[in-house]
């Protein structure tokens, strides 16, 4: 199982900033993991909030598709997780492709909104002209959306990359897309399988199991868990390895990484 650094490695660093992606790498993440926001001037940033107040250094709050990145360049917003970091600012995520080590990966969450509308269909024309300015191999990205239309379209366009639908464990219905039972996961097995998808990125559950992984398998699709808060522990990590799973989401790369193979650290 391959383990994913969760807005890199957010434990330890300023999640979503250069500087937390290459820890995640550092400490022997195979992947990192970011979040990217279209400005209002066209750039794609690193955030996961709608809203810069919650990293932003004073809790200056500029709404990141309303902003230009002539503003969000000059925020600090590394200072909210330690003096150490302070002045770490946004990046591009074009900066955040030239910096994938070889023989590493980063999963690109393109987000939908505070409320899930729908990304932003712009993005699939920016990550097209991005990835072919900066040629990147596709097999340094994989794309995630809990927007699976967005998905899907972006998915033809580059077709070379890797695209894996996300999906959340709701206790009542809701507007992200839900599993909760098989039936439901059948669903999503069959839209990706008719639309190029090449995996299914789950929170974490105790409803996934080994069956579950070898039914997602047997289609040829891949698997990839994420988790955060309390659900974040080397327990579920264990779990997920023992069962077959292949990526594992996490706040902490390194501290699961010692968990699962002690031996190699």
């Amino acid at each position: 199982m391959k383990i994913v650094g969760h807005r890199g490695a957010s434990d330890k660093a300023p999640e979503n900033t250069l500087e937390s992606l290459k820890l995640a790498w550092g400490q022997g993440a195979y992947a990192a993991e970011c979040d990217i926001i279209r400005t209002h001037d066209g750039k794609l940033v690193l955030m996961h909030d709608d809203s810069t107040k919650r990293t932003a250094l004073d809790g200056v709050d500029l709404l990141i598709e309303q902003a230009d990145w002539n503003d969000l360049k000059k925020l600090d917003v590394g200072s909210w997780k330690g003096e150490k970091w302070r002045g770490v600012k946004i990046p591009l995520l074009e900066e955040v492709l030239c910096a994938i080590p070889d023989g590493n990966h980063l999963f690109i969450e393109v987000k939908s909104g505070g409320t899930n509308l729908g990304a932003d269909s712009r993005v699939i024309d920016d990550l097209q002209k991005l990835m072919e300015k900066e040629k990147i191999p596709s097999e340094k990205i994989t794309f995630i959306c809990f927007d699976h239309d967005f998905l899907n379209r972006l998915k033809k366009r580059l077709p070379t990359y890797n695209a894996y639908y996300l999906t959340a464990f709701a206790e009542f219905p809701g507007t992200w897309p839900e599993v909760r039972k098989e039936v439901e996961l059948d669903v999503y097995i069959q839209k990706a399988l008719e639309n190029g998808i090449d995996g299914l990125d789950m929170e974490n559950s105790p409803v996934i199991t080994k069956e579950w992984v070898k039914k997602i398998h047997g289609v040829a699709l891949k698997v990839a868990i994420w988790s955060y808060s309390q659900d974040d522990t080397l327990e579920n990590a264990l779990r997920y390895k023992d069962i077959g799973v292949d990526f594992l989401t996490t706040n902490m790369p390194a501290t699961i990484l010692q968990g699962l193979y002690p031996s190699c650290r």
